[in-house]
C-alpha cells in the first residue's frame, strides 16, 4: 500500500511538471491558406495596412537610414494573403489566426534617390475578433502582434 501510495504521489508531480512545460506560446492548429477571394483579400489587406505601413517604414528607415521613404499603392497582383487559425496559445488566447501578408512594389524610393523593387513579407499573431476596430482605440497591442517580416530586393 505505501508502494501504491509513492507512485500515486510521484506520478501526479511529474504529470503536473509534464503539462507545465508542454504548454505552448503559439500553436497553429489549421493548414495555412491563401486568401484568393479578392474582397476577402482587400478587406484584410485595408484592416491591417496602418500596422503594414508602420512595419514597413521601421524597417527601411533602420535598413537605409532613410529619412524619406515614398511609394505608390502596391498593384492588386502584388498582394498575397495567407491565413492560419491558432491553437490555444500561452498568452491566454489573445491572438487567434496567423496573418502573412507580402507586398510587391515595383518602385519604392529612398531619400528621393534610391529607386528599388521590393517584396515585404510580414506575418502578424491576430485577433479576428478585435481586427476591424480603429488602430486609435487602444486596443492595438490586443489586436496584433508582429511575429516575423522577410524583405527582399527584386531586379530592376
Amino acid at each position: 500500500m505505501v508502494v501504491s501510495v509513492f507512485f500515486l504521489i510521484v506520478g501526479n508531480v511529474s504529470a503536473s511538471n509534464i503539462k507545465k512545460l508542454e504548454k505552448p506560446k503559439i500553436m497553429s492548429v489549421g493548414k495555412e491558406i491563401e486568401v484568393k477571394d479578392q474582397a476577402t483579400k482587400m478587406f484584410i489587406y485595408d484592416t491591417m495596412q496602418v500596422w503594414i505601413h508602420h512595419s514597413l517604414v521601421d524597417y527601411y528607415h533602420n535598413k537605409y537610414h532613410a529619412d524619406s521613404i515614398s511609394w505608390g499603392e502596391p498593384k492588386l497582383e502584388g498582394i498575397r494573403i495567407w491565413i492560419r487559425r491558432l491553437g490555444p496559445s500561452g498568452n491566454d488566447g489573445i491572438y487567434t489566426h496567423l496573418i502573412k501578408i507580402s507586398l510587391q512594389r515595383d518602385e519604392l524610393i529612398i531619400n528621393e534617390k534610391k529607386k528599388i523593387k521590393t517584396e515585404d513579407t510580414f506575418t502578424y499573431a491576430v485577433n479576428a475578433d478585435l481586427l476591424s476596430l480603429y488602430r486609435d482605440s487602444g486596443k492595438s497591442e490586443k489586436e496584433l502582434k508582429l511575429i516575423n517580416s522577410y524583405h527582399k530586393v527584386r531586379p530592376q
